[in-house]
């Protein structure tokens, strides 16, 4: 075998692997993405039995972007672009989402007299009949 055969096949060797890696890097993403839609499409008691991991420090674990140390492999563009895509459509999802909990919160303290402050307001009488 020759040192150039030996390179090529060591060369090919390396970029497997860096193939699988960015696979695998992109695998995850998807799988968080999937997990974010299903916890937006979730009900209320579904959303609170949910494992969510959380860190020592108290934030909630999630994705973490791979470190590594080759370019995305062309192949693979179209894949992450779509996911990027995806993502971008599930950051304003979530934040709606969000929003719409916040107002339903503020409702909710108006109607019971506790704002989300804690305090209370006194009485607050609400007319059904309207």
């Amino acid at each position: 075998m020759t040192a150039a055969t030996t390179q090529t096949q060591s060369s090919r060797e390396t970029q497997a692997e860096w193939d699988a890696a960015w696979t695998a890097a992109l695998d995850e993403l998807e799988l968080s993405l999937e997990e974010t839609e299903q916890l937006l499409r979730s009900t209320p008691a579904e959303a609170s039995a949910a494992e969510l991991v959380v860190r020592p420090d108290g934030t909630l674990a999630g994705w973490v972007p791979p470190q590594l140390n080759s370019p995305m492999p062309p192949a693979m563009l179209e894949r992450a672009q779509g996911l990027l895509a995806r993502q971008a459509e599930l950051i304003g999802a979530t934040m709606a989402a969000m929003s719409s909990a916040r107002t339903n919160m503020d409702l909710v303290g108006r109607i019971s007299g506790t704002p989300r402050t804690g305090r209370s307001v006194g009485a607050v009488y609400l007319d059904v009949r309207a």
